[in-house]
Order: structure tokens, then sequence, then C-alpha cells
């Protein structure tokens, strides 16, 4: 365990000197403050706005550090060349990937967490007190990205940096639609076409994620609406993640 939590450390320490975490946490909080003057226009949904506006800004900006550190991190080692060194020690490959990957999750953790930091503040100064009921929504949040980060290192592990960021988008943009890919197939006749987009549906869904608009319209989240879509999102990052590691290690970093 000792060499995971050295490598995520490392990780996590290049990182956060990334200028590009900086570009995306410095928009994200500009669309938030942003979001007050959208708020003012609409009519007696100003507190609805910045909430929806916000928790959409942390989801889309955590999406893209996500993608950007999953198909980058391997990469930057084998392009530095800095892998040799590392494997030539006793250091099996599957720890240098799930090093890596713990090393995303942190960043990726400490990104929304200040982002959070930021919504909590602008949501504070309009209503005068903090909305704990944010935080299911802001979970799921973080489980999603996990998701998306693992997809990345799926990718990275056998392509380049562009396909694999333009494979892991396209795997994202699928799974936000699949429910209503779902609730078409329903309605169509063909029975082939309904069965395959009953099943996609059911086996992979990004949609479950999202508790936007239960939270921002107050609606009842149970505990079950947070801790099953969890435990999807560990099974996906199980799957993925053992399919990196058996890819990874058979990759020839010539």
């Amino acid at each position: 365990m000792r060499h995971y939590f050295i490598i995520a450390a490392n990780t996590y320490s290049e990182a956060r000197h990334n200028k590009v975490l900086h570009i995306a946490g410095g928009f994200a909080a500009a669309l938030i403050l942003f979001s007050l003057f959208m708020g003012e226009v609409s009519l007696y949904q100003n507190e609805k706005v910045v909430k929806d506006v916000g928790l959409a800004c942390i989801s889309i900006f955590g999406v893209f550090v996500a993608i950007y550190l999953g198909v980058n991190t391997l990469f930057k080692e084998l392009e530095r060349r800095t892998i040799y060194s590392v494997v030539s020690k006793p250091v099996d490959r599957h720890e240098v990937l799930l090093g890596k990957y713990l090393g995303m999750i942190m960043v990726l953790i400490s990104v929304v967490f200040m982002m959070t930091v930021y919504l909590y503040l602008v949501t504070a100064f309009i209503e005068s007190k903090v909305d704990w009921a944010l935080l299911p929504a802001i979970g799921l949040i973080i489980v999603e990205l996990a998701v998306v980060a693992a997809m990345a290192v799926f990718f990275a592990s056998f392509s380049t940096p562009f396909l694999s960021g333009f494979f892991c988008l396209g795997l994202f943009l699928i799974g936000r639609i699949t429910h209503d890919l779902g609730a078409f197939g329903e309605r169509s006749k063909n029975p082939l076409f309904k069965i395959f987009a009953t099943w996609i549906q059911k086996i992979y869904d990004l949609e479950a994620f999202d508790l936007r608009t239960h939270v921002v319209h107050k609606l009842p989240v149970y505990a079950e609406d947070f801790w099953l879509p969890a435990a999807y999102g560990l099974f996906l990052i199980g799957i993925l993640l053992t399919l990196s590691i058996l890819t990874f290690r058979r990759r020839d970093f010539k």
C-alpha cells in the first residue's frame, strides 16, 4: 500500500500546480458569480438559478479536469521516460496505474471542494444561510467524476491523449443520453431497437448521478437515491480499472 500512496501523493503534487486546473476553477467561479446576474433577471427564481448553474459548473468543469488528468498523467510519464525508472524498481505496473488514479481522485476532490465553497459563499450571500441539502448532489458529482477519470485512465492505458480524450468524452456523452434513449426505445415500434435502447439504459446510465433537480427544487432525496448510484459508480470504476490494469500490463513502452 505504501507504493500506492507515494505515487498518489506525487501525482497530486504535480497536478495541483497545473495551470489548466486553475483556469478551469477560475471559469467555474466566474460562471457561478455570473449566475447572480442571471438570477436577478429571472422571475423570483434567484436562489434556484444560482444553485442550478453552480452545480452544473461544478459537474462540467469537473468532467473537463477528470478527462484532462486521466489522459495526460500516464502519457507524461511515458513522454518523459520516467516510467522506466519506476517500473525498474520493485513496483508493479498496476501499482503505478492505481497510484496515479488515486492521485487524480485527490485532485478532483480538491477541485470540487473549492468550487463548492465558492458556491456556498454565493448562496449564503443570497439566502443568509447554508443549504446543506446540496451535499448529496455534490457527493454524486464526485462519484461521477471518479467514473469519468477511470474511463480516461482506461483509454490512456493503450491510446494517445487526443484519442483517449475523444473516446472518453464520447462515452461520457453517451452515458448522459442513455436515459432519454431508453425512453425513446420504449415508444419505438422496432423490437430490436427497443431491446437495445432499454438494456443500454439499464447497464450504462450516467444520468443516475444527477440529483441537481431534486436539491434545487427541494424535492425529497431518500437514502437509496444516493447510495444506489454510488454503489453503481463503484461497480463501473471496478470494471474500468480492472480493464485498465490488464491493458497496461500488455503495453509496450518502446
